[in-house]
């Protein structure tokens, strides 16, 4: 007996020692070094140890402060002297040999400029929000025009735009009224008084470079008129004009000069216009940010999966001759790679949508592109939890269900007093797994959207990691980033874990 439990201890250890030590190894280690990670300035790309320098300050700063041979020896190992270029220079490192090289130069005091210690700066700079203004909601402002836009671009305006995006914003009555007088309500539109604005850009320009007392000086007066216009000095306009030599000298023909004054005053008239419109019409947006867009994207597709999920699994449970087929076709997108993912959708939202609607834009629009991207993941991730739910239905024994049947409960009923408090243990897992799984996707976003997620606002937090270790060269930052997410997951789920499975014991 004695032997046998001897026997026992002695396979339980052979098999728990390796596995703690690949724990440790492949776990442990990694979360301790992404924490030390944390707490530096690394740019992801420099050396852990200097790669090369020159032989006074290594032998100084480095090598005369090490107290033990066996150090300097296995240091050397690692540095040759470089008599030509007159560095030490590190020859490639493996394994734990790095660990014991950076331990050594580490207890010198030296201390590496790429690996400068700031403690708690980078996660100090997160709450604070003294990082990428991207990372957290924002307001902007959505300009409608800019100053080097054509005239055809304002000749009408919307009325829902010029009475909602432009008068509220006009900061002064001589603006509002400058602007209500120029643009008359005509139908749906606001359309720009012709009989005051008679020319255009080229027309103007083209009258001007044709009085030959200007010369070359034409373009410099067409364009000082729009500057002065768009700041609304008249006088100065004046001032400018009277400024010409050909004017001052009295050689500029009458006639010639009352086209110059005409065409200046249009181009001061168009000026003072598009200063209003690159200054006050604009619409007042929110960017979600990083933060926001996670939150987003994390509770919409928890919800829609599972509700989806358990939906399908409902009708799957059904006596259907096709369910078998069924079931395979809804988990076929669980098992596809994210490129071809990626690719359908891609023609979906590029070619077949644009067919169907006439609208153009899907993808590449910022207001959709949020959506879409849900819609993706959930249409990619539903057959998985179906399987989960399904298992959970039928794992429920019929004679209860048609004994409530038989008692006259309806489906409705049968469902929430039955069937819902029967796979509870399904939900857990569901919910554990579409949290956790949520909040950790990457693929999905960086395939639909492979160089242009910023720009659509479809970071999430582990693209924004990626994007911050690789393209942004702030690892340190990108590795706390990364702790604050895990310990992000560990809370939310373990929390759902408790609530679940309490749930689970209850009933």
């Amino acid at each position: 007996m004695v032997g046998m439990s001897f026997q026992k201890k002695a396979t339980f250890a052979v098999f728990l020692f390796p596995a703690l030590a690949l724990y440790l190894f492949f776990a442990v280690l990694p979360l301790l070094q992404g924490f030390w990670l944390s707490t530096t300035n690394w740019d992801g790309t420099a050396p852990w140890t200097p790669a090369q320098m020159p032989i006074a300050e290594f032998e100084d700063r480095i090598m005369n402060r090490i107290r033990s041979e066996a150090d300097r020896v296995f240091l050397l190992k690692y540095y040759v002297r470089d008599e030509e270029q007159g560095t030490y220079r590190k020859l490639e490192l493996y394994g734990l040999d790095r660990y014991r090289v950076q331990y050594i130069i580490g207890r010198t005091g030296y201390i590496n400029p790429d690996f400068k210690n700031v403690g708690f700066g980078n996660y100090v700079d997160i709450f604070r929000g003294k990082i990428d203004k991207r990372f957290f909601p924002e307001r902007y402002r959505e300009s409608r025009f800019r100053s080097g836009d054509p005239i055809d671009s304002f000749l009408e305006i919307s009325r829902e735009e010029f009475e909602g995006n432009l008068l509220p914003h006009l900061k002064t009555p001589e603006d509002r009224d400058y602007i209500q007088g120029i643009y008359k309500l005509s139908g749906s539109a606001y359309a720009l008084d012709r009989e005051r604005i008679k020319q255009d850009e080229l027309e103007i320009q083209i009258a001007l470079s044709e009085i030959a007392g200007l010369k070359d000086d034409w373009e410099a007066l067409f364009n000082d008129a729009l500057a002065i216009g768009a700041e609304n000095r008249r006088d100065a306009l004046a001032g400018r004009m009277a400024g010409i030599p050909a004017i001052a000298a009295g050689t500029i023909a009458p006639a010639d000069k009352a086209i110059m004054e005409e065409s200046l005053g249009q181009a001061f008239e168009l000026g003072r216009i598009k200063g209003i419109l690159s200054r006050d019409w604009y619409l007042e947006r929110q960017k979600m940010g990083v933060l926001l867009f996670t939150a987003l994207f994390v509770v919409f597709n928890v919800i829609l999966v599972n509700v989806l999920a358990m939906a399908l699994a409902l009708a799957l449970d059904l006596k259907m001759k096709s369910r078998n087929a069924l079931r395979s076709i809804f988990f076929i997108p669980n098992v596809l790679s994210m490129i071809i993912v990626a690719f359908i959708w891609q023609l979906v939202f590029t070619q077949l949508l644009p067919a169907i609607t006439g609208v153009d834009q899907w993808m590449m629009n910022p207001d959709l592109a949020p959506w879409l991207t849900i819609l993706v993941a959930v249409w990619q991730g539903v057959g998985y939890y179906t399987v989960i739910y399904l298992a959970g239905l039928q794992g429920i024994p019929q004679d209860i269900v048609e004994s409530a049947s038989i008692d006259g409960a309806t489906a409705s009923i049968r469902f929430f007093r039955i069937v819902l408090p029967l796979i509870v243990p399904a939900i857990t897992i569901s919910l554990f797994l579409s949290i956790s799984g949520a909040l950790k996707t990457f693929d999905i976003i960086f395939a639909l959207y492979p160089s242009n997620s910023t720009s659509m606002g479809v970071d999430n937090i582990t693209v924004n990691i990626f994007y911050d270790a690789f393209r942004d060269k702030h690892a340190g930052l990108a590795t706390a980033k990364a702790i604050l997410l895990l310990l992000t997951i560990m809370i939310i789920t373990g929390t759902q874990l408790v609530l679940t499975k309490k749930r689970e014991m209850e009933l």
